[in-house]
């Protein structure tokens, strides 16, 4: 990932989550003591936010460590692509070992692309309503799939988790293919934005992206009293 990239990614998820709370830009400038120019350009992906920044809008639009969570790991991601590119990556493939960290079919042209999904960021859902949510993913890879999962990253349990199966199957797809993997997942009790991510990974957990050459697959909510 490029640092455009991150600054892309991150300022689109804070600014969904202001705009999901209600609160207009004039305000959040107000009441954070940062420069309501200087937000825009955070927002708008022009620079990268400082931490301070993003513990400021969880902790402010209820998002709880959600943000910050996910700059750090779009910040490995970064890093990664600073220590090797991809090109370098192809040709000093290691080989993998049966039991090792990732699956045993792991391979450099593997491909994964999120074309479409349903529930947009953002989308407001009623405290512990239950939910449907769908992705389109692609192999845009030269590998085929097989025995794939879509399995939930992070540690449940902290507050304003939003509950979902710890892991779906993805459907068998050969080069170029789009599946669909539908997964029911439930509000938490908490009222404010949660984040959900998840990566694709074989039976056993093993992520076939281990370097973070692909971004996470999101599900992002913001939790209300009312429908």
């Amino acid at each position: 990932m490029r640092p455009a990239q991150l600054r892309l990614v991150i300022g689109s998820r804070m600014r969904e989550l202001r705009e999901a709370s209600g609160v207009p830009l004039s305000r959040a400038a107000a009441e954070s003591g940062w420069d309501k120019g200087h937000l825009s350009r955070v927002e708008r992906g022009h620079t990268k936010p400082s931490r301070e920044l993003t513990e400021w809008y969880d902790a402010s639009f209820g998002a709880g460590q959600s943000l910050v969570n996910q700059l750090m790991e779009l910040d490995a991601a970064v890093r990664v692509g600073r220590d090797i590119s991809q090109r370098d990556l192809r040709r000093h493939v290691q080989p993998i070992l049966l039991g090792g960290s990732v699956p045993i079919d792991h391979h450099p042209e593997d491909r994964a692309e999120l074309v479409g999904e349903t529930m947009p960021d953002g989308t407001r859902v009623c405290r512990d309503e239950p939910f449907e949510k769908t992705w389109e993913i692609r192999n845009s890879g030269e590998r085929p799939w097989r025995d794939r999962w879509l399995t939930r990253q992070g540690t449940p349990g902290t507050p304003g988790w939003l509950r979902s199966p710890a892991r779906e199957r993805v459907p068998d797809a050969g080069p170029g293919e789009v599946v669909v993997v539908r997964m029911t997942l439930q509000a938490p009790s908490q009222v404010g934005g949660s984040t959900a991510y998840f990566k694709l990974t074989d039976e056993a957990g093993r992520l076939y992206y281990p370097g973070l050459e692909s971004p996470p697959i999101y599900c992002t909510i913001f939790t209300t009293y009312d429908p």
